[in-house]
């Protein structure tokens, strides 16, 4: 089944190649609109860059609505790695149908003067409002809401609101139609309504009667994590966001908050993994993950060096005991491990605040205690593999004295590491994996053979 579900994505993505040569926009949309939702992203990650950037612009005028919703299945660094290819107007025309909060996330991973040249082909209240939001950090309240939602003021009828809901229908089925917000002659929050209590109560009540008085709101600059532990708390879909004065700014959906902890903690794991630019997918253009890749990869070669120096100034010793260097990539392997167990607790403990910038003294002497007696165990274990495969009791201290103490060091450093960056503002995932590694090796290499040069003047 799995061979034959492949074989019907690789079928659609040449079929839609042929549509999009065809340049039949209606056609397109069609296919597109019948491909099953599980082959849409496989269908369209597997057309040329130059065919998918065809592909958005004729949707951009044959049918935007549609093209928008496919670029909001996708991550926001691949929505903008595709509009960031088109000419500005057809872009625009996409964008403008996104989702308030899609906009803004899109519109910013753009250079600022592509960013730009969108927002001016944009409708105006469109560009407007995105612009607002582009200037609120993406994990606070500002940068999550949608702008989209159902307003009345508190002096309306039920009858008044229904009519409404009735005669806009079309544009409000995209909205967040849970709830019906009530403001004051000030545009001021004063409850909120379920929508359900709407069809309970006779047509000529204010809608002011049926409201929950002081809702449960969050101010523009609340954070992530405060509104998931708020969500947490609450069985609600929605929250209303308010200005400073009590004006509504907006509203953040739980599913919001939710994709936003998921995204947070995915680019945590890339970053880890030495993909520092954010998402990266191999449809994106090759140039732009070369970069991503080269960010990363360059400074860590030039730090490796410097682990490459420390074995040459012992050149002699490597010289007189070969086997050493069969044993240096194990020491420094099981060493490294160790470390980056540290950094990965350090880091996670830090994203669920169990531990903040000011707890170097505590991680210290919890991963202190740990390492001692899997620095000891590791120990003991390498002496006896070693002394059993050489025959060679000194090559065995060596090592088995060795592991010990890196094993210490390593996992100190990967414990402590990611709190200091914390400290001055670096990001911990994205940089605490190298210097762990890096440091490791030194220490690792460097221990080793001068305890083997050591044993050796000794045993002359």
């Amino acid at each position: 089944m799995a061979v034959e579900s492949s074989n019907e994505s690789i079928d659609a993505t040449v079929e839609l190649e042929a549509l999009v040569q065809a340049g039949d926009g209606d056609a397109i949309a069609g296919f597109l609109r019948l491909l099953p939702p599980e082959d849409t992203a496989y269908t369209l990650s597997h057309l040329s860059e130059e065919t998918r950037t065809r592909l958005f612009q004729v949707l951009s005028s044959a049918d935007p609505d549609l093209g928008a919703d496919l670029l909001e299945h996708f991550v926001d660094e691949y929505a903008a790695d595709v509009i960031e290819q088109m000419e500005p107007h057809h872009a625009a025309a996409l964008v403008d149908e996104m989702d308030s909060d899609e906009q803004a996330d899109v519109l910013s991973e753009l250079d600022d003067k592509d960013a730009e040249a969108i927002l001016q082909k944009m409708d105006p209240e469109e560009a407007e409002d995105a612009r607002e939001r582009m200037g609120y950090d993406e994990d606070v309240a500002g940068g999550l809401m949608i702008t989209e939602y159902l307003l009345y003021n508190e002096g309306q009828t039920v009858n008044a609101v229904t009519a409404d809901l009735q005669a806009n229908a079309g544009q409000y089925s995209e909205y967040e139609v849970r709830y019906v917000y009530v403001v004051d002659t000030a545009g001021k929050l004063t409850g909120v309504v379920p929508m359900r209590s709407l069809v309970l109560v006779p047509g000529d009540c204010t809608i002011q009667a049926q409201q929950i008085r002081e809702p449960v709101t969050v101010q523009i600059d609340t954070h992530l994590d405060d509104l998931h532990d708020l969500f947490d708390r609450v069985d609600f879909s929605a929250v209303p966001v308010v200005e400073q004065d009590g004006t509504l700014a907006g509203v953040v959906q739980r599913a919001a908050v939710e994709e936003a902890i998921g995204d947070r903690e995915s680019d945590q794991f890339l970053k880890f993994g030495g993909i520092i630019g954010g998402e990266e997918l191999r449809s994106m253009s090759v140039g732009s993950r070369a970069a991503r890749r080269l960010t990363f990869l360059l400074p860590i070669m030039l730090l490796l060096l410097a682990s490459a120096t420390v074995i040459a100034l012992f050149e002699d010793t490597v010289k007189r005991l070969p086997i050493l260097a069969a044993f240096l990539p194990v020491v420094a392997g099981i060493c490294g491990s160790g470390g980056n167990q540290a950094v990965a607790v350090s880091i996670r403990e830090l994203s669920l605040g169990l531990i903040d910038s000011s707890d170097f003294v505590r991680v210290l002497i919890k991963e202190l205690v740990v390492a001692a007696i899997i620095g000891v165990v590791l120990g003991v274990v390498l002496f006896v593999v070693v002394l059993a495969w050489q025959q060679n009791v000194h090559l065995a201290l060596v090592l088995g004295g060795a592991v010990p103490f890196v094993v210490v060091v390593s996992k100190t450093i990967g414990g402590t590491v990611p709190v200091l960056l914390r400290k001055v503002g670096v990001d911990p995932a994205m940089a605490s994996g190298p210097i762990v590694t890096t440091v490791v090796d030194l220490v690792g290499f460097f221990t080793v053979l001068m305890l083997a040069t050591l044993m050796i003047e000794k045993l002359q």
